[in-house]
C-alpha cells in the first residue's frame, strides 16, 4: 500500500476564495447545474427516490439541493468545516446530518444503513489512497445490495498531487477504480466516461464509476 495522501492538500476547499459562484462555476461545461443534474445524473439516481443517500464531498450543495429531494433521508459528509457549513446554509433541516471528517471515512454513518452513497466532483481530485479508504467505508455503510456513484478523475500523471496537475485531477483510471471497488468487496455496474473537449483549458476525461455491493 502507498503511504502518500492528500488530504491535506483538499483543506485548500476550505478557503472562500476557492469558490466563485458556490461551485456552480464547475456546471459551465454542462450548460448549468440543472442540466447537469438532469442530463448526467439523474437517469442513474431516480431509483433511489424515498431512499437513504450519503453524500461525500458536497461543496457548497450544488447537489446536494436535488439529493436532498430525492431522498427519504439525506447525510453529507466533508473534511472541510466550510463546505459543511454553506450547505447546511443553503439546505437546513432538508438534509437529515451534516458531518465533518477526516477526509477519507464515513464514522458517523452506520454499518449496512445506507441505499446509495453518491459523491460529485470531488473524487476527481482524491489520491488513490483516499479512494480506497473511502471504498472502503462504503461498503460498511451500504446495506447489502446498495450502490455507489462516485464522479472521479481518468488522468494518467506523474504529479501525486492533484492541484499540479491538469483540472486539478488526481491520477486515477476506469481499470483502477474498478480494480479498488473490487478489493473492497464491491462488484461495477457501470463506467462512463464524461468528455470536457467544450472546456477551452482541458480536453479531458472524467468517469462515472455506478457499483454495488452485493445482497
Amino acid at each position: 500500500m502507498e503511504k502518500f495522501y492528500n488530504i491535506e492538500e483538499q483543506k485548500a476547499w476550505n478557503n472562500p476564495e476557492m469558490w466563485e459562484n458556490d461551485g456552480h462555476e464547475w456546471s459551465r461545461v454542462f450548460g448549468n447545474t440543472e442540466n447537469l443534474w438532469n442530463n448526467y445524473i439523474f437517469d442513474t439516481v431516480k431509483e433511489f427516490r424515498g431512499k437513504k443517500i450519503t453524500e461525500i464531498a458536497p461543496g457548497f450543495g450544488r447537489i446536494t439541493q436535488f439529493l436532498s429531494i430525492l431522498a427519504s433521508e439525506l447525510l453529507v459528509v466533508d473534511l472541510n468545516p466550510l463546505c459543511i457549513e454553506k450547505t447546511k446554509e443553503k439546505l437546513g433541516h432538508h438534509v437529515l446530518g451534516y458531518f465533518i471528517n477526516d477526509g477519507k471515512s464515513l464514522d458517523k454513518v452506520r454499518d449496512n444503513s445506507q441505499d446509495l452513497v453518491f459523491s460529485w466532483d470531488s473524487f476527481v481530485h482524491m489520491h488513490r489512497n483516499v479512494v480506497d479508504d473511502y471504498l472502503k467505508e462504503i461498503f460498511r455503510v451500504l446495506k447489502p445490495g446498495g450502490y455507489g456513484y462516485i464522479h472521479h478523475a481518468w488522468m494518467y500523471s506523474e504529479e501525486e498531487f492533484s492541484f499540479k496537475n491538469v483540472g486539478g485531477r488526481a491520477v486515477m483510471n476506469p481499470d483502477l477504480f474498478k480494480e479498488l471497488v473490487e478489493k473492497n468487496g464491491m462488484e461495477i455496474v457501470s463506467q462512463q466516461p464524461i468528455s470536457f473537449e467544450r472546456v477551452i483549458a482541458w480536453d479531458g476525461t472524467d468517469t462515472i464509476s455506478f457499483f454495488r455491493k452485493p445482497e
